[in-house]
């Protein structure tokens, strides 16, 4: 039986977290799937309210999950292209300074 600990389970909205990460592209991704969740959180602020949930806490609490789910797997894809484009301007700003 594995025993998780406080610090084997991380939360997706711990940013701290990501200082411990060592693989640039697990800390790219999560920063990418933190990303597409803003952009679909203000996407969804201009749908009218109410619709088939309504606007209670659950339903909020459904569309928050829902985005935060769609992005992971939108980032894990590497389909919003993201990903590559931080991780090409870090190794451009690294290269420029190791030259300095």
């Amino acid at each position: 039986m594995k025993v998780y600990t406080k610090e084997s389970v991380v939360p997706y909205w711990d940013v701290q977290g990501l200082n411990a990460k060592k693989d640039l592209d697990e800390v790219v991704k999560d920063f990418e799937a933190m990303f597409i969740k803003m952009i679909l959180k203000e996407f969804r602020k201009s749908l009218p309210e109410g619709g088939l949930f309504g606007n209670t806490f659950a339903a909020k609490m459904y569309w928050d999950m829902f985005d935060m789910q769609l992005a992971q797997n939108i980032a894990e894809s590497n389909s919003f292209g993201l990903q590559d484009y931080i991780k090409n301007a870090i190794s451009i700003y690294q290269q420029h300074s190791k030259e300095e």
